[in-house]
């Protein structure tokens, strides 16, 4: 059985996929800091909650979480989860051993598309899934209604049997193709301003970055995607304002938009070299499963050998 430390909440995510799909039993303990953190412990809680819902031996006791995968097959569903769960945790932490199958899985899901702990609905479709298809793995996700932290929002995803694929040439000059700026409920000037200075720090053309407001939403939100190419590989970043709290109060600040973009800025100023980090830290469990070596990780951003989910990747695989 496969013992595993997780000090961040991804590392515990992808422990619980790869041990789903690869069919291997696996204790993690978590770190205190993951316990005591109301949104990761709670979505940790929702995750085993879901798999015990599809037949899996899975429990979550003081700070361990134990799993005796059994085969997850296809199947077709709609899940409904609480409004302060993000609909991707529990997606990406399925979706790397459905691809085993040999036929699709449709799930009509219903909880928080964006959030700041997460990525967001978006970034599977157009950050993930783009990567994925390079090697024979194809997701699919739809956000068809914008869940801010809060609130329940509708997404519909299909996860594809993997196909065995030859790979190609990896490309390693990246740019960004455009940005667009999400608000909900809130004063337009705000995503001016957003506009203004991303244009600024990443000298983009006025006409690169694009502003939508989102109709039918309950609460207030703000989000911003920013899309790269990679050769001709797309991907995308999101990233979602901190407009609520773990609790759902809503607690903005003039402060936190300062912070916000320093956090958009920075990230990007650090994914022109490379396929963008987070994309190919949130593909590693996919590849994995498919049978892809450790070694190819590093050859998408070197960077990725740092991460906390490598060392997952690496332990399980052996």
């Amino acid at each position: 059985m496969l013992q595993i430390h997780a000090s961040t909440f991804t590392a515990a995510r992808q422990a619980l996929a790869l041990s789903l799909a690869l069919y291997k039993d696996c204790v993690i303990t978590v770190d205190n800091s993951l316990q005591q953190h109301i949104h990761y412990n709670r979505t940790l809680t929702a995750i085993v909650q879901v798999l015990e819902k599809l037949s899996q031996r899975c429990s979550y006791h003081n700070n361990t979480i134990t799993l005796h995968p059994q085969p997850l097959p296809a199947f077709t569903a709609n899940l409904t989860l609480h409004p302060l769960c993000p609909i991707t945790d529990i997606l990406l932490t399925l979706a790397p051993a459905l691809i085993r199958n040999a036929i699709q899985t449709d799930i009509v899901w219903h909880g928080v598309t964006h959030c700041q702990y997460a990525p967001s609905t978006g970034f599977v479709r157009f950050g993930l899934a783009p990567l994925l298809s390079q090697y024979g793995c194809y997701i699919a996700c739809a956000t068809k209604k914008f869940g801010f932290y809060t609130a329940t929002g509708t997404a519909l995803s299909k996860v594809y049997p993997h196909t065995k694929q030859e790979m190609g040439a990896i490309v390693t000059a990246t740019r960004i193709t455009g940005i667009r700026i999400y608000i909900a409920n809130i004063d337009q000037e705000f995503a001016f301003f957003q506009k203004k200075e991303l244009c600024n720090a990443l000298a983009l053309r006025d006409e690169a970055v694009g502003i939508m407001q989102v109709a039918n939403v309950a609460n207030h939100g703000n989000a911003i995607d920013v899309f790269f190419a990679t050769g001709d590989i797309p991907s995308m970043l999101s990233f979602t304002m901190p407009l609520y709290d773990d609790t759902g109060n809503f607690v903005f600040e003039d402060t936190m938009m300062k912070d916000f973009l320093n956090t958009v800025i920075t990230t990007c100023l650090q994914s022109y070299e490379y396929i963008p980090l987070p994309v190919v830290e949130e593909a590693l469990p996919f590849l994995v499963a498919a049978g892809y070596e450790c070694s190819l990780f590093a050859k998408l951003n070197p960077k990725i050998i740092e991460s906390e989910g490598y060392a997952v990747c690496t332990l399980i695989k052996k």
